[in-house]
C-alpha cells in the first residue's frame, strides 16, 4: 500500500522588534537564547579591569579562561548571537582606567526571535500548542530560513503549521480517522489513519488504475458484475455500471433476431 501524508496548513509570520537588518528585525535589549546553556560559556554580568589609557591591556574572558581583546567576538546560541568584547571608562580604586565586558552586538539574520525575545536557530521548534479540538490539532511554530533577494542572503521567519492526530485533510475539508474515500479514477480507496500526524493510507485494488466503478460504497474492477434487485446483471464497463437489454429486431424477409444493447444504470 502507498502511504500519503495529509497536507499541512501553513502560514508564515515574521516576528518584528526594534533593531536589525532589512527583512528581519530584532530587539537586542530583550534578546536571550532559547537555551540558556547555549550561552553559558561567557558571563554577561562580569567586568574585567584595564589599566592602560587606551585599554589595550584589557580582556574579556570566557568561562574556560580564554581572553578576548576589545573588539573581538564570541558566537553562541547555535551561531545566532554575536557578543563583542567592549569597554567603558572607569577610574576605579584599583587604578584601572576601563572596565571590559561582553555586550550583544547582533543576531544573525537567518535566526528568529519570538514575542518574548527568545532567539532560535534555524529549524528549531519555537512552540507547540494543542488546540484541544476534536481533531486533536497541534499548532507548531518552527524557525525557517528563506532567501532575501535584496542582500543575497537568508532571513529567518517563524512558520506556523497545523497537524491533526485524529483527522486527515482532504482538499479543503477535514475527515475524521476511520473515514474511507473511494477513488474510482485510480481504482483505489484511501482511509484516514490516526497518528501524529493522521495520514491517508491508500489501498490500490486494481494496478491498471483505470475503468473501475463505484457501486453501493464498494469498488468494482472492470468486468465485475452485480445482480440488481430486479434480477438483471449490471457490469462495470469503462467506469460505468451498465446492463444488457435484450431487444428483438425485425428485418424484412428474415426471421426476427435478438440483439443485446447495453444501457447505463
Amino acid at each position: 500500500s502507498l502511504i500519503m501524508q495529509s497536507p499541512l496548513i501553513a502560514v508564515l509570520l515574521t516576528i518584528f522588534g526594534t533593531s536589525g537588518t532589512f527583512g528581519q528585525v530584532f530587539n537586542l535589549s530583550s534578546a536571550e537564547c532559547f537555551n540558556p546553556k547555549a550561552v553559558a560559556a561567557i558571563n554577561l554580568f562580569m567586568e574585567w579591569s584595564a589599566f592602560n589609557e587606551d585599554a589595550s591591556d584589557g580582556y574579556c574572558y570566557d568561562n574556560h579562561g580564554s581572553g578576548y581583546e576589545g573588539g573581538q567576538n564570541f558566537i553562541s546560541c547555535g551561531g545566532c548571537m554575536k557578543f563583542e568584547c567592549t569597554s567603558r571608562p572607569c577610574d576605579d580604586r584599583d587604578g584601572s582606567k576601563f572596565k571590559m565586558f561582553w555586550v550583544l552586538e547582533s543576531v544573525a539574520t537567518q535566526c528568529c526571535q519570538d514575542c518574548e525575545g527568545k532567539i532560535f536557530p534555524p529549524n528549531r521548534v519555537v512552540s507547540t500548542t494543542s488546540l484541544g479540538d476534536k481533531c486533536d490539532t497541534l499548532e507548531q511554530a518552527i524557525c525557517k530560513t528563506s532567501s532575501d533577494l535584496s542582500s543575497a542572503g537568508t532571513v529567518g521567519t517563524i512558520e506556523v503549521s497545523y497537524t491533526s492526530g485524529n483527522c486527515c485533510l482532504d482538499e479543503n475539508t477535514w475527515s475524521p480517522a476511520g473515514t474511507t474515500i473511494l477513488e474510482k479514477d485510480t481504482c483505489s480507496a484511501r482511509t484516514c489513519m490516526q497518528g501524529r500526524p493522521a495520514q491517508w493510507d491508500r489501498q490500490t485494488k486494481y494496478q491498471g488504475g483505470c475503468g473501475c466503478c463505484e457501486y453501493q460504497s464498494a469498488l468494482l474492477l472492470p468486468g465485475d458484475c452485480q445482480t440488481l434487485l430486479d434480477g438483471r446483471q449490471a457490469c462495470c464497463c469503462d467506469g460505468e455500471m451498465v446492463v444488457t437489454v435484450d431487444q428483438t429486431v425485425e428485418l424484412q424477409s428474415t426471421p426476427p433476431m435478438a440483439k443485446g444493447i447495453r444501457t447505463r444504470i
